[in-house]
Parts: C-alpha cells; sequence; structure tokens
C-alpha cells in the first residue's frame, strides 16, 4: 500500500461522501435536494480535504482525547471557512450563509455546524473510515487506476470550473 495512492483515495471518497451528505441534509431540511455547487461533478472537495487531514492526524499522531475532540471540530471547520473566504474573495460568490445563525463568524463558519463536523467526524474516524481503509486494501490494484481516472475528472472539473468562473467576473468587471 502507498500512502499517495490512499490519501487520493480518501480525498476522492470523501469528498462524494461529502455531496451525499450535503443532498441529503438539504433534503431533510428543505424537502429538495440542492441544486446548486461550485463543481459540475458530485464531489465536495472541501470535504475530502478535512477528512482526510482528520484521518492523517489520526493514524500519525498519538493524541489525547481531548485534543482528538478539538481537531476533530476544528480541522472541518478551518477547512469550510477557508474555503468560503476564498470563494467569497476571489469568484464573489457565497455557496452557504450562516449569518443568521448564532455564534456565527462573517456567515461562513458556525459553532451549530462545528459541532455537527466534530459529531461526523469522530463517527466517520472510528466507524467509517476503518471499513472504508479495508475495502481499499483488499482492492487496492483495482482501485489505483480509477484513482487516478477519477483525479483528473476532478481536476479537469476544477481548471474547467475557476477558467470559467474568472472569465465570467472578468467580463462583469468590463461591462460595468
Amino acid at each position: 500500500m502507498t500512502i499517495l495512492s490512499l490519501t487520493i483515495f480518501n480525498l476522492i471518497f470523501y469528498s462524494i461522501v461529502g455531496w451525499i451528505i450535503e443532498e441529503v441534509y438539504s433534503f431533510i431540511i428543505t424537502g429538495r435536494f440542492k441544486k446548486e455547487g461550485f463543481l459540475k461533478g458530485p464531489y465536495k472537495p472541501m470535504y475530502g480535504i478535512a477528512f482526510t487531514l482528520l484521518i492523517l492526524f489520526n493514524e500519525y499522531f498519538n493524541l489525547n482525547i481531548i485534543t482528538t475532540i478539538m481537531i476533530y471540530i476544528l480541522v472541518p471547520t478551518i477547512v469550510e471557512f477557508i474555503s468560503g473566504y476564498l470563494l467569497l474573495k476571489i469568484f464573489n460568490e457565497m455557496y452557504w450563509d450562516y449569518s443568521k445563525l448564532r455564534y456565527n463568524y462573517k456567515g461562513l463558519i458556525t459553532l451549530k455546524f462545528s459541532l455537527y463536523w466534530g459529531v461526523l467526524s469522530y463517527i466517520g474516524i472510528t466507524y467509517v473510515n476503518p471499513v472504508v481503509r479495508n475495502f481499499y486494501l483488499s482492492l487496492e490494484l483495482f482501485i489505483r487506476p480509477i484513482n487516478v481516472i477519477l483525479a483528473i475528472i476532478i481536476l479537469i472539473d476544477i481548471i474547467l470550473t475557476i477558467t470559467s468562473k474568472l472569465n465570467l467576473k472578468k467580463s462583469r468587471l468590463l461591462n460595468s
């Protein structure tokens, strides 16, 4: 097993899981699925990045329970803030707005969702990831080429989306 291949798998897998979680949450809360996202495909890299970082922390550092809980809350919250901040500053787009919730910061993060991330992270690291890791290890040779294909698809989506949005922003600035 290579750490790089497993890390790429985790990034992709948990990006897809994050998209599913968001869609199910949206449906439960609003009765409909979300229509928009930054990327076109069924993945949310923000979740893949946060959860992969948590996996790496969990596997490579022997942290006490208090530190672990804080990391389970802080890492996803920081990734969410950085993602939201960059989307807002670079593209002038806000894909979520917590400004009406108590204990929010700039509408990008809020205590309520930080605690959700903490609980989901604990469940994911403790119960889901061991199963996912065993699945990966049992099919690693088969999964590696799929990793490459999916990584290329996601990278193309990211490049095309960023290019398109920057061109749209440039066009709006020229027309105003």
